[in-house]
């Protein structure tokens, strides 16, 4: 009886430490994935209750964001600022606080769906709509 408590015990120990937190790990991986790149914006989509609106730009003069490894970022109409990628309720968000060339101060937040070495996926919801942006690398 008494090897099996230890037994039990021992267990217990084992997979209660093996609990990891890779929150930080993920947070890392999303810093080395987005930073240092052109993300070109190809299309968004705007999901509603009634159906789903797709704007294209590939092939066009197109919106363009930078997020840079000093974790500044800049974008083609001239807005700048820092960003921060964090996790929130097991989902990893893109936080941005910059400023317009006119020195307005803005702040936005996106929603993390897909980031891969050249795609990324951005959303936010708005008013019960879902905005999503995809980008990628090549232009």
């Amino acid at each position: 009886m008494k090897n099996f408590l230890i037994i039990i015990c021992a267990l217990i120990f084992l997979f209660s430490s093996c609990n990891k937190d890779t929150t930080g790990a993920e947070i890392n991986l999303a810093y080395q994935m987005v930073s240092d790149k052109i993300w070109y914006l190809d299309y968004n989509q705007t999901i509603t209750s009634t159906g789903t609106t797709t704007k294209t730009y590939i092939g066009q003069s197109t919106y363009f964001i930078k997020f840079l490894k000093n974790l500044t970022t800049v974008d083609s109409d001239g807005i700048s600022g820092s960003y921060s990628v964090v996790k929130v309720n097991s989902k990893l968000e893109i936080h941005v606080l910059a400023k317009t060339a006119g020195a307005n101060s803005l702040e936005y937040i996106y929603n993390i769906e897909t980031l891969g070495a050249n795609n990324m996926i951005l959303y936010y919801v708005n008013s019960g709509n879902t905005i999503k942006f995809f980008y990628s690398t090549s232009h």
